[in-house]
């Protein structure tokens, strides 16, 4: 394996395409990162809980929020809104939609690799 793997932003592995957005993920030799590009009006569930099959995220982010206001509302009932230039924690059990009229981009880099994955067709080819 290479000690050193480099990848520019302008060539992805993969692009996950969903309502209002999309995941575009780089694959580190086995380290995935993602960036997130979310459209204004984009709802998580609304546009990718009928690809997840679950009622809220149940993906872990550690992100940073480059451009963009981020509404953030977990099963908990706390929630708060991410601002351009803050970094993120988010448990599972979120929702999260974008604020205002600016395109939300985010840089994460936790448990990206099976965001926005139909779960119908990973169920059916097990």
């Amino acid at each position: 394996m290479q000690s050193l793997v480099s990848m520019s932003f302008a060539d992805p592995t993969e692009v996950r395409e969903f309502p209002h957005g999309r995941l575009e993920l780089f694959d580190l030799h086995g380290s995935a990162v993602g960036r997130f590009v979310l459209e204004p009006g984009w709802h998580w569930s609304r546009d990718v809980a009928p690809l997840a099959g679950t009622e809220t995220c149940q993906q872990r982010h550690v992100a940073y929020l480059v451009s963009g206001n981020l509404h953030v509302s977990m099963n908990d009932g706390s929630y708060g809104v991410v601002k351009s230039g803050e970094v993120i924690h988010i448990e599972p059990g979120h929702d999260a939609w974008t604020v205002g009229e600016e395109t939300v981009t985010v840089l994460d880099f936790a448990d990206v690799a099976t965001y926005a994955v139909d779960s119908a067709a990973l169920r059916a080819a097990r």
